[in-house]
């Protein structure tokens, strides 16, 4: 497996939006277990550890 890219480190616009999605998905008024629920899935489908 290749060495992970330190991303918040190299782009830091790139974290400014990672977070301003956050905000939006936690704003959006779908439930927080729904949300969680979401989160794992896109996390095993990119093979990470969640």
């Amino acid at each position: 497996m290749s060495a992970r890219i330190p991303w918040a480190q190299t782009s830091r616009a790139a974290l400014a939006a990672m977070r301003q999605l956050q905000q939006h998905v936690n704003e959006s008024g779908l439930e927080p277990s729904l949300v969680q629920l979401i989160d794992v899935r896109v996390s095993q489908i990119n093979g990470c550890a969640y």
